[in-house]
């Protein structure tokens, strides 16, 4: 008797699982993930990143205010590194023709990620990108999904 209600009762739990799941996960599967690496920000980096959010905050109009607040995350450039200054990275990403030419010179973004409502970090860890979304853009940097505001200007 307990075995007949048992399995329903668990398929119906697993489907509910499962679909919510997917419907969690559809809110970043339109957007690009532009992760390459992750790192602790030197407190020099956090600061700036930190006076960029809170000018960026404070001369935002009332209705991009509004518009900023629907997302959770703001992504702001801590600072610009060379790919060879980031252990690892120049065997990674490829040349214009395929090649390892050029990788050294090549600049990289440390984004770091801010909370949208209070503008303080969600942590001491930065995200390596080469590549960013435009400005105003959402994008992905280390799972948190962040409407991208370079460097705050």
């Amino acid at each position: 008797m307990i075995s007949r209600l048992f399995f329903p009762l668990l398929f119906i739990c697993l489907a509910t699982v499962f679909v919510n799941g997917c419907a969690s996960s559809a809110k970043t599967a339109n957007y690009r993930d532009y992760t390459l690496a992750v790192g602790a920000a030197y407190p020099a980096e956090a600061s700036l990143a930190q006076e960029r959010v809170d000018k960026y905050l404070a001369r935002l109009k009332p209705e991009k205010k509004e518009q900023i607040a629907q997302n959770d995350y703001l992504a702001v450039e801590a600072t610009e590194v060379p790919v060879s200054e980031v252990p690892g990275l120049a065997g990674r990403i490829p040349g214009q023709t395929g090649g390892l030419t050029d990788r050294a010179s090549e600049m990289t973004k440390f984004i770091m990620i801010f909370d949208a409502k209070t503008g303080k970090p969600v942590g001491n860890e930065g995200y390596i990108s080469i590549d960013t979304p435009r400005k105003g853009e959402l994008g992905i940097f280390g799972g948190y999904t962040a409407v991208y505001i370079g460097n705050g200007k």
